[in-house]
Formats: C-alpha cells, structure tokens, sequence
C-alpha cells in the first residue's frame, strides 16, 4: 500500500500541503497574536508546534525514504534532511522569536522542494 501511494504521489502531495498549511500557520500566527491574544495563545501553542513537526517528519520518512528505494535519488532525501533539521533547529530558539519563524520557514521550503523532487522522481520512475 505504501508503495501504491508513494508511487501516485499522494504521500508528496500531502506532505506539501502539510508544509503549505505550516507557512500560513506561522505567517498567521503574528496576526492572531497581535489581534486575538486569546485566540493566538492556543493557536501558537507549543504542543501544535510539536504535532506538526512529528506529522512532517514521519511524512518525510515514509515519502522520501520509500522513494530513495523506488528510484534511487538520493537528493530529495538530502534536501528534506536539512528541512527537517532547521524544522528541529526552530523548536530549539526562543519561541515567536525572528530566528524561529526563519528555520521554520527555511525548513519547510526545504522539505516541500524535497517533496517535489521526490514526486517528479517517482513519476519518471
């Protein structure tokens, strides 16, 4: 079965989604917080931060690792490595902080162009 999604590039498909959802997450964030302080307490909770990291790492492991062993690129898999390390780097920085939201945003740039390649290697495949 992981094969047949791998291969179809609904894994990719959504593991870029998630990393979309993640920018608009980040970039709302500064408007919730600054409009809404209630609201953006929850939103910007920390343990939401941990969740969303968990999903795009084990997404990233099943997509680009499968797809190592499918086609044999092993760029994909090198790029969504330094995502997902800056993705762990900004949970280690002070929180709502400038260099939080530039490792996150460097990270999840990385791992969506990671998922891409993996998606266009695939279908060449």
């Amino acid at each position: 079965m992981l094969s047949r999604i791998t291969r179809s590039g609904q894994l990719d498909s959504a593991a870029i989604a998630l990393s979309a959802l993640c920018m608009v997450h980040c970039a709302a964030g500064i408007w919730l917080v600054a409009g809404f302080a209630s609201m953006g307490g929850i939103f910007l909770s920390p343990w939401v931060h941990e969740i969303g990291f968990v999903l795009a790492a084990v997404m990233a492991a099943l997509a680009l690792g499968h797809g190592l062993r499918l086609h044999g690129a092993r760029l994909p898999l090198a790029i969504g490595t330094f995502g997902i390390a800056a993705m762990l780097a900004a949970m280690t920085v002070p929180h709502g902080g400038p260099w939080e939201y530039a490792l996150t945003f460097v990270g999840v740039a990385l791992l969506s162009i990671a998922h891409l390649l993996n998606y266009r290697a695939a279908r060449q495949h």
